[in-house]
């Protein structure tokens, strides 16, 4: 007997339609929908499809987990063999389905095979759909698995795409293009969440912006191997898929043995990709499914990488910690080079004790200094890594991440070690817990520099998913034995940022760029499913590193605003006036970080490519701060008028600049009033006419601030 089952999140609801031998199928994801029992049961005569010819005699419904056994073809959700049989199951014996307002929750068996699914789907108060799946072996020989992805189909009507894809030091770019048949397969296999293509994609109806449009956002939370897949089925639909990207017979389900896929998260907004950014934003933040983001505070780092490298004088890092305190720095972090053996990258890493010859008296004169200014104090890791000069690769050769009888490639200089081996995550576990025991440290960087080849476990058998497992493990482990203590995932720069390595983690770090012309399209790209205080975003010299590109002190610490800001430059380069003009900025930051960290994210569609506008406005529609980016020469030589249609249309807002813009005569014969002085202006206004903005240089950034008059 077929039954119509609807979840209902806070602004959308997903119907689904179940019966006696199939598995559930949804039939509509959208706006919120609530059906009569009338209009379910007119529903369930919809359902009824033509067949047409050159096909199977009897429709083949789309479920939730679409088979070959089925007929689902290409759109086959589990693939694996026992002993080369029961390649092909049909799951038609349902165990039981049990769904409450916003969950639905099924289990079937193949009597065949004897394998049995349980699917569990659920859209939340924050509109995002979580959907898993774990499958279980109930016969008496193994199964192998080769694939297992989630499903979720989509309306014909949706016809665009925004793909995530990038490279070290360009992470989180995007591509937008028609969704065009057959189909699209992205796939990653480099044992972490990558630089080039993560498990992230978009979707959605013809033309849809930042600001309108239905859009559906889908987010795979796993740090490793992964694969997704966009369809055009025969009718017009889409079927987009994600789940992990198995190795040849890394899942081997003995009697009894269960599997169960990441969490796919997905979510659908009505308006626009600000919509479905604050879904997700809001989940992130709110949600007991990842460690607390929302601190009184995100306290402004100073890292000391790109300003000593592997140098570590004591008498330098001393005068940094005095001059990050004076500036407003409110967390010190001692990067690479403090540990033993660790003069350049080729030697060291797994030796976690503090090299006595650089620190003779350990980390305590440095923690005290840092303390007594006022700031906390944070250390470096990498500790999934071993270097093949180190003591610890001498003496357990055998920890490492291999397949016998294969020479394994280097990475930086590097190996992985087998954290699945219980003596080597013991012996991990014990160095990290050994210092944050004996030192007041508030913070770890755990970074992992280096993708995964031949990635061998026990007995040579592929191990990135195992592996994955245990650094969860190991991550959670020290939380719970250290509670206060911080940790950021960096992997490369943002090589490993997900919803997976985010319950266990406060922070990414985005990029190991700190150029700002290329952080402002990296951050943008995170923005969509991250909120800004994950963000780590970090000023850098006035010739960046990465890129050899020039640009100004006030371009390079705006752009960090919105995000978790922090420093990399050598802050002794610095002359007085700099400092002086940073610690303006850092007390600005104080004074605007509870709603840059807690306010709803808003892009704005501009008509110039080179214009980059995006802000912060607080729940109450009182206060907002909005960055107008120039990033290129402007198209036009007068500049648009700005709108934003999210502030109170009845309440009138004063509007004025935080920061002085150069040359204004050079650029424009007559200033304009809002770079003079306040506005007053009505939300109406703002948002039917706009506010008008002045002409900028490239490589510039304003600093708007809006707020209610009472």
């Amino acid at each position: 007997m077929s039954k119509i089952i609807s979840l209902h999140g806070n602004n959308s609801s997903l119907i689904l339609a179940c019966n006696d031998v199939d598995l559930p199928q949804i039939v509509y994801w959208g706006d919120s929908l609530k059906l009569s029992k009338a209009e379910q049961q007119q529903l369930l005569v919809q359902l009824v499809r033509t067949v047409p010819q050159a096909s199977l005699d009897e429709d083949v419904p789309l479920t939730l987990v679409p088979l070959w056994g089925n007929g689902g073809f290409q759109l086959n959700a589990l693939a694996g063999c026992s002993d080369g049989k029961n390649w092909a199951p049909q799951f038609k014996k349902i165990i039981s389905l049990d769904s409450t307002e916003n969950s639905l929750t099924v289990c079937a068996q193949d009597e065949q095979s004897e394998l049995e699914l349980k699917i569990s789907i659920v859209l939340n108060q924050w509109d995002v759909i979580e959907h898993n799946i774990t499958l279980s072996n109930l016969a008496t020989q193994d199964y192998q698995l080769n694939e297992l992805w989630l499903s979720l189909p989509l309306e014909a009507q949706v016809c665009d795409m925004i793909q995530f894809h990038g490279r070290w030091i360009h992470e989180f770019q995007t591509q937008r293009n028609k969704i065009d048949q057959p189909g699209y397969v992205v796939e990653n296999l480099k044992g972490r969440t990558s630089n080039d293509n993560p498990p992230l994609l978009i979707v959605g109806s013809n033309g849809f912006n930042q600001q309108s449009g239905n859009v559906y956002g889908f987010h795979l939370a796993w740090s490793g191997n992964h694969i997704y897949k966009v369809n055009t089925l025969s009718d017009g639909r889409k079927l987009v898929q994600f789940g992990e990207k198995l190795l040849p017979g890394e899942i081997q389900l003995e009697t009894g043995a269960s599997y169960s896929t990441p969490t796919l998260y997905a979510s659908f907004s009505a308006a626009g990709l600000n919509g479905f950014s604050h879904n997700f934003h809001n989940f992130i933040r709110q949600s007991n499914k990842f460690i607390p983001h929302n601190l009184p505070y995100r306290p402004i780092h100073f890292n000391t990488w790109e300003a000593m490298y592997f140098e570590h004088n004591l008498a330098q890092i001393s005068q940094l910690i005095e001059r990050a305190a004076v500036i407003g720095v409110e967390r010190f972090i001692l990067d690479d080079g403090w540990f033993k053996g660790r003069n350049h990258e080729r030697a060291g890493l797994g030796d976690w004790f503090i090299d006595k010859g650089k620190h003779p008296q350990g980390l305590t004169p440095i923690i005290e200094q840092v303390i007594k200014r006022g700031m906390e104090f944070g250390l470096w890791f990498e500790p999934e890594m071993v270097n093949p000069d180190s003591d610890l690769f001498r003496t357990h050769p055998e920890w490492m991440l291999q397949v016998q009888g294969y020479s394994q490639p280097l990475g930086r200089y590097q190996y992985a070690l087998n954290l699945a081996i219980p003596e080597a995550y013991a012996y991990i576990h014990h160095c990290i817990y050994d210092l944050l025991s004996k030192n007041k440290i508030s913070y770890i960087k755990w970074d992992m520099n280096r993708d995964l080849v031949q990635a061998g476990g026990a007995n040579d058998i592929a191990g990135v998913h195992q592996q994955v497992l245990a650094t969860y493990r190991l991550i959670e482990q020290l939380h719970h034995e250290f509670p206060k203590v911080e940790i950021e995932s960096c992997a490369s720069g943002g090589a490993r940022a997900d919803l997976g390595i985010l319950r266990y983690t406060n922070r990414v770090w985005t990029s190991d760029c700190n150029d700002p012309y290329e952080r402002q399209s990296i951050q943008r790209g995170f923005s969509y499913f991250f909120p800004s205080e994950i963000m780590g975003s970090h000023f850098g010299p006035a010739q960046a590193h990465t890129t050899n590109r020039l640009s100004t002190l006030e371009y390079r610490i705006l752009t960090n605003f919105f995000g978790h800001l922090g420093f990399e430059q050598n802050l002794l380069e610095l002359t007085d006036a700099e400092c002086q003009q940073l610690a303006h900025y850092l007390k600005l930051y104080k004074q605007y970080r509870s709603l840059i960290h807690s306010g709803r994210l808003v892009r704005i569609d501009t008509i110039d490519n080179g214009q980059n506008i995006y802000g912060v406005i607080n729940p109450a529609q009182t206060q907002a701060l909005f960055a107008l980016a120039q990033n290129d020469f402007p198209c036009n030589m007068i500049a648009d008028k700005l709108r934003i249609s999210y502030l109170n249309p009845n309440a009138m807002y004063k509007v004025k600049l935080l920061n002085a813009q150069d040359n204004t005569g050079y650029l424009m014969k007559k200033s304009l009033p809002l770079s003079t002085g306040e506005l007053v202006i009505s939300g109406k206004l703002i948002a039917e006419i706009g506010i008008q903005l002045p002409i900028m240089h490239p490589q510039s950034i304003l600093l708007m601030l809006i707020e209610q008059i009472k």
